[in-house]
């Protein structure tokens, strides 16, 4: 155990890039993020896939407003499992928004 819980992890590895840099990681592993010290954004992409038997780790449905779910196409519609009981059963028990959604 650490002495601050504030200081480096030993084992820890920093990775900078210039603007446009992309990185790609499995988010299931122990990662943080230090302060943005520039007047720019930082933007993320968070892409999690799983089978239609299984819950999604975002209720669709519950984020998108009917205004929009009404303009999809059945191939869009068909994607985001939107008329899918199973996946309304599922989602609607075992999911919602993840952390930064709630």
């Amino acid at each position: 155990m650490l002495d601050d819980p504030l200081a480096p992890h030993p084992g820890e590895v920093l990775l900078t890039g210039r603007a446009g840099t992309v990185v790609v990681m499995n988010a299931h592993m122990w990662h943080g993020a230090t302060a943005n010290r520039t007047a720019g954004q930082r933007r993320a992409m968070h892409a999690f896939y799983t089978r239609r038997d299984k819950p999604q780790q975002q209720y669709q449905k519950k984020l998108l407003s009917a205004g929009v779910q009404a303009r999809l196409s059945p191939g869009l519609r068909n994607l985001l499992a939107l008329d899918d009981p199973l996946s309304d059963e599922l989602s609607s028990r075992f999911s919602g928004a993840s952390g930064f959604l709630k």
